[in-house]
Parts: C-alpha cells; structure tokens; sequence
C-alpha cells in the first residue's frame, strides 16, 4: 500500500472463541461467542454478542420453550440463538458509534 492510501479496515487476530465478527461505525467490533457453563459441558447453552465499544450486548439462549397440548418441554436449537445474535450483531454495528479504546503502551 502506498503511503498516500489509507486503510478503513486492518484485519486482526481474533479473540479465541469469536464465532463471528462485526465491524462497527465507529470502527470497534461487535463479537460472537457461544457462552458455556459448568453445568452442561461441553455444549454451549446461549449465543453472546457484545460490542468491544460500549455496554450493549445481547444473550439469546439455545433452548426455545415448547407448549404442546398438555405439557411443555424444552427443544435445543443453537442455530436460531446464531441466527438471532447475527441480526443483532448487525444492527447494532449498523449505528454503534462509540470508537475502541486504544491499547496502552509503555
């Protein structure tokens, strides 16, 4: 790249565990994780987003709660939480701001 070129996007090493990756307005990201838990390893039993930037984040659980005629029961579905963190993740890069802190060096 020349020097008079600019760069909007320098492509990083992902934190382990990101699943998928967003890139903000503001140039933070908005990152994916499944979110385990000591009770159920190792499958995973919700889909985080969080924004690098600012406090928003959004959890949306692998078990959809299922009404049948006289019972109810849980049904595992970690691809619709996927699915849902992803238009989350979208739509808050879409209008997230809020700029990464930069990193300190000594």
């Amino acid at each position: 790249m020349n020097a008079d070129q600019t760069s909007y996007y320098e492509p990083t090493i992902w934190p382990e565990g990101v699943i998928a990756r967003y890139l903000t307005v503001g140039g933070a990201h908005v990152d994916i994780t499944h979110q385990m838990n000591t009770l159920t390893p190792p499958e995973p039993y919700a889909t985080l987003a969080t924004c690098t930037a600012c406090p928003a984040t959004s959890e949306h659980n692998h078990h959809r709660l299922v009404w049948g005629l006289t019972s109810q029961y849980e049904e595992h579905h970690p691809d619709l939480a996927d699915r849902d963190a992803r238009e989350w993740a979208q739509a808050h890069a879409e209008k997230c701001r809020a700029m990464p802190r930069p990193e300190v060096t000594q």
